[in-house]
């Protein structure tokens, strides 16, 4: 996974090698487990192909404090998909409820509790527009690496290692356990045996940050190809909100809104 999306996250395009002795493998090949690997072509080829969906992530995040304490935070994530240029996620975490939509033009998030928003140019496809506003900006979308038209490819990249860790239950769904390795994070992801291929749970450990927090996302409730209303992409802020400027990151020219 692209290590720069989410708390670090997934990215891009493994060479599979027939099985060898290590000498005779290229030195920077990574050491990948074909049965893994046909897995999650097989997840991937499946959300691919999907025009639209919508599912919600029961996500919890591990926070280290000085001294060592570790503590964990949870939120809801409820985030859908109309390809190729509409997006939405809804969180709610405690007491705090925000919305980021996207409707092809403009990403858009709303703080209802604070009552407050920004919008952000990006006009074009969903990926396009992700792109530019993580270089821009530094600003992802809830699980960026699942709602791209191209997963595979981002879930892959920097992947150094990976094995097939077997077949196991997650709420009561079979699911296929993979495991990757890459430079900065390790990660794991359950997808679903069976004719939907849906990624279950996502397990993230940044092994860059003291104590390896973790990010663990409980991935349910899919709805596969829903019909959406334009409106349903569409912000319109509310007369009393406040309106907040994302100011580019620095070296990155500010685009007026």
């Amino acid at each position: 996974m692209r290590e720069k999306i989410w708390t670090a996250a997934l990215a891009a395009v493994l060479l599979l090698l027939p099985a060898a002795s290590p000498a005779a493998q290229k030195a920077d090949a990574p050491a990948i487990d074909p049965v893994a690997m046909q897995h999650l072509t097989r997840m991937c080829d499946f959300l691919k192909g999907l025009n639209a969906f919508v599912f919600r992530a029961e996500v919890n995040v591990d926070e280290v404090f000085q001294g060592g304490l570790t503590l964990q935070t949870s939120r809801t994530e409820t985030i859908a998909v109309r390809r190729p240029d509409r997006a939405r996620s809804d969180t709610v975490q405690d007491a705090e409820v925000k919305t980021i939509t996207f409707d092809g033009a403009n990403f858009s998030i709303f703080n209802q509790t604070r009552n407050s928003y920004s919008v952000i140019p990006a006009p074009g496809a969903l990926d396009q527009a992700l792109d530019k506003v993580l270089e821009t900006y530094g600003v992802t979308a809830p699980l960026a690496e699942l709602i791209l038209s191209s997963p595979y490819e981002t879930l892959t990249e920097g992947v150094l290692s990976g094995m097939y860790v077997g077949l196991r239950m997650v709420q009561g769904v079979p699911c296929h356990h993979l495991a990757f390795s890459q430079k900065d994070v390790d990660w794991q992801i359950w997808i679903a045996d069976g004719k939907n291929p849906l990624p279950r749970k996502l397990v993230i450990v940044d092994k860059t940050l003291v104590g390896a927090p973790n990010y663990e996302a409980m991935l349910v409730d899919w709805k596969l190809n829903p019909r959406f209303k334009d409106s349903f992409f569409a912000f319109t802020p509310p007369p009393s909100a406040t309106k907040i400027d994302i100011i580019p990151l620095a070296g990155q020219q500010t685009v007026s809104p």
